[in-house]
């Protein structure tokens, strides 16, 4: 509920705060004094349609407070935690600013908000019934939440909305299998055409390298072949080669080292050099046998290497990084033979949660269907007390038929929403022999605040009402019994709920718990509209001159008076 409330340059409304209690508050005043601004304000706070036609003229911006109560309110304050909206005890202040360029600021707590934060808040707290804000009775969402509530439905519904999401998720889940396999379906024939050609080629680790020196020796085996043989016969073959000469070097250095002792590590140098040369010649001769010159095996390495250097630049990574690659390619394409037992899978779970659907939905039908008489019957005799003598509330429930829709019946596919199977309207006929018609194309303000008040009544037993109920003008036309019967069902409603009412009926005026009046007045040139709480001799002032105008006798005076103790009685 709404503890507390500030206005300030709102249409007539230079500033104004107010102090709002639970029970039946009613605000009366003279037409055209402002009491439906206040509603459109509440309205406007509460997410609906905003006007910069309402800032005060002469002002940049109108700007709007309240202080709502959250005591008892869990689906309130769920939605504010799931929102991530903060707020201190059982408390929070939601505030709205429009701008003359049409810009809004809205904050819920202390935090920054939008307007469709405010009308998701609003529903979860207050149902709103002003002139500009005929809407919760006229969505039809809201209209088969009267019948479900009426049919004691919720825990079906319920039910039927878990099996609907699971539904969704595994149609989601497939859904997303079969696109991102159309995708695929390229990516595995790349897959495949790459593991071929990597295969195909088979590449080692170390080859490469390995290739790479025998094409080095084959590429110029003749040339080596010469060399060694040149470096052969320098050492040993020729007649004056070096091997055969350095024995005779050697001898003459063994007569130098007795001439001159000190020459004796010379001596042992040549020696070393000479064991050296042999040691040499050995190797060579070694080598110049292994040495194998084949053009043949030549263009083999070549071609081969060819292949290595073109698998490494078309992949980008070396033939370790190759082979890994390869690899990894080969359980990807594992991975798909795995997912057709996948899509098996989830067929399946997608079909079981579509049977268990159809089921809940057909029974949730079934049902709403078996509900409609009593249903029609009882909000018929609530609206006879509320002034709707001829009045007629129709229900009626169809499939709705779509090519694409999830539920087969016969020959026609039907589509399936949150509230299953069903899609509902109210019509409504005010008068006898009128044929109903949609309710959102025929009620007026009043009767569609009538008719609301009648379905509460009717679910007053089956759920509670919301904690607000905003009604503007609920009573016009209405006199006599039908005034009593009104101010009687809007007292009990009033005692589990906040209800903010604008009444020009004195039985319903006097029915309040709290009385409101607003009036205007001229200062500086410019109209003001006020608002003030009477107390007991104010609200009898205020019910004379709704009884007889402006003229207050005594006896219009006495007669506010007893139908003002009546009520409090």
């Amino acid at each position: 509920m709404i503890t507390h409330l500030k206005i300030k340059d709102f249409a007539l409304f230079e500033s104004l705060e107010l102090s709002l209690s639970d029970g039946l508050s009613v605000f009366t005043g003279e037409s055209g004094a402002g009491k439906s601004l206040i509603f459109d304000a509440l309205a406007s706070l509460f997410g609906g349609r905003c006007s910069t036609a309402n800032i005060r003229q002469g002002k940049d911006r109108y700007s709007l407070q309240a202080v709502l109560s959250l005591t008892g309110q869990n689906q309130t304050k769920d939605y504010l935690m799931e929102q991530g909206f903060r707020y201190s005890g059982d408390e929070i202040v939601i505030t709205k600013e429009l701008m003359k360029d049409g810009k809004a600021r809205v904050k819920i707590g202390e935090s920054l908000a939008s307007t469709t934060h405010l009308r998701e808040l609003g529903k979860t707290m207050a149902e709103i019934h002003c002139q500009n804000e005929q809407l919760f009775l006229l969505e039809k969402s809201n209209q088969l939440e009267f019948l479900d509530r009426f049919g004691n439905l919720e825990s079906l519904k319920f039910k039927f909305k878990s099996a609907l999401q699971q539904y969704r998720h595994w149609k989601q889940k497939l859904s997303d299998f079969e696109e991102t396999r159309k995708t695929m379906l390229k990516r595995k024939e790349i897959l495949e055409y790459e593991v071929e050609e990597i295969e195909a080629i088979a590449p080692k680790d170390g080859e490469e390298e390995s290739l790479s020196s025998e094409e080095s020796l084959l590429a110029n085996g003749e040339k080596l072949a010469e060399n060694y043989r040149l470096v052969l016969e320098e050492l040993s073959e020729k007649e004056n080669s070096i091997l055969k000469v350095f024995p005779s070097l050697i001898h003459a250095i063994q007569k130098v080292t007795i001439l001159i002792p000190e020459k004796k590590d010379m001596l042992e140098e040549w020696e070393e050099v000479y064991d050296r040369l042999k040691s040499l010649k050995s190797v060579i001769r070694e080598e110049e046998e292994e040495l194998f010159f084949s053009p043949e095996r030549l263009d083999m390495v070549q071609a081969r290497l060819q292949d290595l250097k073109k698998l490494k630049k078309k992949y980008n990574g070396s033939i370790g990084e190759i082979n890994q690659l390869l690899e990894e390619k080969k359980s990807e394409l594992e991975r798909w033979k795995e997912q057709a037992g996948d899509e098996d899978f989830l067929r399946i779970k997608k079909d079981q949660c579509l049977a268990e659907l159809k089921e809940l939905g057909f029974q949730l039908s079934k049902l709403r269907r078996n509900a409609i008489s009593q249903f029609e019957e009882e909000v018929q005799k609530e609206m006879v007390d509320l002034g709707l003598e001829g009045g007629k509330l129709q229900v009626v429930l169809r499939w709705e038929e779509n090519p694409e829709g999830e539920v087969e019946e016969g020959s026609k596919s039907y589509f399936l929403s949150e509230s299953g199977l069903d899609q509902i309207e109210f019509y409504f006929s005010a008068n006898p022999g009128e044929k109903p018609r949609p309710l959102r194309k025929v009620a007026s303000g009043g009767e569609l605040s009538r008719v609301m008040l009648a379905l509460r009544s009717v679910l007053g037993k089956q759920s509670p009402s919301p904690q607000m109920l905003v009604l503007d003008e609920v009573d016009t036309g209405l006199g006599g019994e039908a005034a009593e019967a009104m101010a009687t069902k809007l007292k009990k409603l009033a005692r589990n709920s906040q209800i903010l009412l604008i009444t020009h009926t004195q039985q319903v005026a006097a029915a309040g718990d709290h009385q409101i009046k607003i009036e205007k007045r001229q200062e500086g040139g410019r109209t003001v509209s006020e608002a003030s709480i009477l107390d007991f001799e104010e609200r009898k002032r205020e019910l004379a001159r709704m009884i007889g105008g402006k003229q207050v006798t005594s006896a219009v005076l006495k007669a506010a008076t007893d139908l003002l103790m009546k009520k409090a009685g």
